[in-house]
């Protein structure tokens, strides 16, 4: 979606971002992480685009606020009591935005204990669950973007990188859990989810720079983009394999 934003025809495809923001902070909290780098990103496209308008802005907004409709269920289930398990009563506005700040976990102001330890643990994870190719296709990208060549490069890498620095970041500088515990590794493996899921990201777009630094060099063969195509394959049936046994 951010991709297609920065195209033309950013107003249509913007009102799906906004929806699909709102959505995912209903399933999970930290991606407002990623909402706050995304917003000003894409409302600067449209900027750009002169495509931003105050009546655009209000579609936006409702498109965003549409996307937490699913909230509407707490409250409904907690009044029929149908719920097989809650965060407390939330027939209360009080305990709706205990849940909906995530309060039970400190709404972010966690304590902070070895961060640097916890930065280590994430690219371990990184490296096991995603391989080195991946991480490297990653690297590529993010040094194609770097490197004042006249190349036509991707304006999301900087958002997507921005992204995943900011995360990374954010999230051992907050993390109180001892990760040196399997429990509790386990429960911050998946908040890395998150950041392994915009690496995958910067691959792909590291693998399209790869196959256009080769279209440069083999100019008009046939074989490269059967070699794009048959390297992507070869990645996610290796990550497939790899994780999913």
């Amino acid at each position: 979606l951010a991709l297609n934003t920065a195209r033309d025809g950013a107003a249509t495809i913007s009102k799906f971002g906004a929806f699909c923001c709102g959505l995912s902070l209903c399933n999970q909290h930290t991606i407002v992480l990623y909402v706050a780098c995304i917003v000003p990103w894409v409302l600067s496209q449209l900027f750009r685009k002169t495509e931003l308008s105050l009546g655009h802005l209000l579609k936006l907004g409702l498109c965003f606020l549409a996307g937490l409709l699913p909230y509407l269920y707490l409250p409904a289930s907690s009044y029929l009591n149908q719920a097989r398990w809650t965060w407390g009563d939330q027939t209360t506005f009080q305990g709706f935005l205990t849940h909906f700040l995530r309060e039970e976990y400190g709404t972010f102001n966690l304590v902070n204990k070895g961060h640097f330890l916890n930065d280590l643990f994430q690219l371990a994870q990184m490296k096991s669950e995603l391989s080195l190719p991946v991480l490297a296709l990653a690297l590529v990208a993010c040094v194609n973007t770097a490197l004042p060549t006249k190349q036509q490069k991707s304006p999301v890498i900087w958002l997507f990188a921005g992204m995943l620095f900011l995360y990374s970041l954010f999230f051992s500088w907050r993390a109180n859990l001892d990760i040196t515990k399997p429990l509790f590794l386990g429960v911050v493996e998946r908040f890395w989810l998150q950041s392994s899921a915009v690496v995958a990201v910067l691959a792909g777009l590291g693998l399209a720079t790869v196959a256009s630094v080769g279209s440069t060099v083999l100019e008009g063969s046939r074989v490269l983009p059967w070699l794009e195509w048959l390297s992507a394959l070869t990645l996610v049936t290796s990550q497939v394999w790899a994780n999913y046994r």
